[in-house]
């Protein structure tokens, strides 16, 4: 496809240890610009997958193309990709603003491409974008988990990257600020035109934001579609099943849980 930015082609995994297969000839093209939603319960594969893509897990077979050069083998900082982690991986001992600017002075150091003063402004532009501006002096022990979550994207964004990677960020936040999250990290692409890989459990979230979802089980795709597709249409009764019965439920929960929350 001529829009095409990442092609996951025939991905195979298997652990040595158990002897589990962890994914079983995945393929898949990701559009540029397109959010990709990757779906599916404990064990089916969609961590191992967000990790081979980033280039921090090796894979058994099959190939990756971004912007179709092959990056099978490359290290994961000659990918161009940013992914931002449920735990945020922060430093505790830098204040917000260098946490966001430290890989990027590094970067322009290295390349001669910025100015430390420069790095700092694109950091502050990013930090206004998210709205922490104001804590760009404070620590991250001093912050909520959902401004250490928009910290660690605005660490992802300033590096510029071709794809941003979400492992489950939002599943140790509240309901209100995985909401919030879920409008900072849209109003992102909207802005920025970055294609996103997220990776969530949560049919509700997943449905909320993608633009296709890929519904996993046991290391295989069970379903790609828009997310009209998917409802209109299951492929199976796992997909009927794990995806839209419990959307309902989902859906049913959050109105509860938001009315609670009033």
């Amino acid at each position: 496809m001529s829009n095409c930015k990442l092609s996951i082609q025939s991905i195979t995994k298997q652990y040595k240890n158990n002897k589990s297969v962890a994914l079983d000839a995945v393929s898949v093209d990701v559009q540029a610009g397109e959010f990709l939603a990757i779906l599916g319960p404990s064990g089916c594969g969609k961590t191992t997958l967000l990790r081979i893509i980033a280039g921090l897990l090796p894979l058994d077979s099959g190939k990756l193309y971004l912007d179709g050069k092959d990056i099978t083998a490359a290290a994961p900082a000659k990918r161009s990709m940013g992914i931002v982690f449920q735990n945020y991986a922060l430093f505790e001992n830098m204040t917000v603003l260098e946490n966001v600017a430290y890989a990027a002075k590094l970067k322009a150091r290295r390349d001669k491409s910025a100015t430390k003063a420069e790095v700092e402004q694109r950091a502050m532009e990013l930090l206004a974008d998210l709205g922490i501006a104001e804590y760009a002096k404070k620590y991250p022990s001093s912050l909520s988990g959902g401004q250490m979550q928009r910290v660690a994207i605005a660490r992802t964004l300033i590096l510029k990257p071709d794809i941003m990677l979400f492992d489950e960020p939002a599943s140790a936040l509240d309901v209100a600020t995985r909401l919030q999250l879920r409008t900072v990290i849209k109003d992102i692409q909207a802005k920025f035109g970055t294609t996103m890989i997220y990776i969530t459990h949560d049919q509700e979230e997943a449905f909320a934001m993608a633009d296709r979802i890929m519904v996993m089980e046991n290391a295989r795709i069970a379903q790609i579609g828009t997310p009209s597709e998917i409802v209109g249409a299951p492929a199976n009764e796992y997909v009927k099943s794990f995806v839209v019965d419990n959307l309902q439920t989902k859906i049913a929960s959050l109105s509860k849980a938001l009315g609670a929350d009033a």
